[in-house]
């Protein structure tokens, strides 16, 4: 309800009449909601306004299964060739996942972390969000079993420098590993194929310059949709 002319006049007066900190009270205790729907709104702008001047879109998506790398070949497999193919590094990455750890059967230590990391694998591949894995052996292994491999027989225009460094693995077409898990079979059985699908990495430059105590192989997972960008790749690398 309005208050008469003459009233909103004395609450001015009482108003004008307090301390700076009276005033600050009054205000706070009759437009606390207002303040603080207005703070809310102003922090939820900042958030927008900040991840459109700082977020990133990621031309390629690159893992480090099992492989520990230094500053300098971290920089050079990503940030590096941005610059190699001329693309603006302020707002465009190479997005890198690290330090997964893939295991065939991993320890009771580290488990629970092994398991994370699959997770985040299937997350990913399924989202389309991974592209090319660089992994040891064992990663390698996990991947290859499990399909999640692009057959590299299949690709046109790979680097003529790399065909030497192709690798097969196995890939298990059908097995009886729940029934093992059940303890339904005591013997566990696979059906599998030979595919090439990755490349031993170890003896190119980046890599053998780097040192790494066990061989490298690079993969690119099937269902990539930037394989013009993972080919482009490839041939920086080599």
């Amino acid at each position: 309800m309005k208050l008469p002319e003459h009233e909103r006049q004395a609450h001015r007066e009482a108003f004008a009449a307090m301390s700076l900190a009276q005033k600050a009270e009054y205000i706070f205790a009759y437009y606390k909601l207002p303040i603080v729907l207005v703070l809310i709104a102003v922090v939820f702008a900042g958030s927008v306004v900040h991840r459109a001047l700082t977020e990133k879109e990621a031309v390629l998506y690159v893992a480090y299964a099992n492989v520990a790398v230094d500053e300098k070949l971290d920089r050079y497999l990503t940030s590096d060739f941005l610059a190699n193919q001329g693309i603006e590094t302020r707002k465009h990455e190479v997005y890198c996942y690290r330090d997964l750890y893939l295991a065939q059967e991993a320890t009771t230590g580290n488990h629970q972390y092994a398991y994370a990391s699959k997770l985040k694998t299937l997350a990913s591949v399924d989202a389309e969000q991974l592209d090319v894995v660089l992994m040891n052996r064992e990663a390698y292994d996990v991947l290859s079993h499990s399909g999640y491999l692009l057959d590299l027989d299949e690709l046109s225009g790979l680097p003529s420098e790399l065909v030497p460094l192709l690798e097969t693995n196995d890939l298990i077409v059908e097995d009886n590993q729940i029934e093992v898990d059940l303890g339904e079979a005591d013997t566990y059985e696979a059906v599998t194929e030979r595919h090439v699908n990755a490349i031993n990495a170890s003896t190119l430059a980046p890599f053998a310059q780097a040192h790494l105590s066990d061989d490298v192989y690079l993969g690119i997972i099937a269902n990539t949709p930037r394989l013009d960008t993972v080919m482009a790749y490839l041939t920086y690398l080599a």
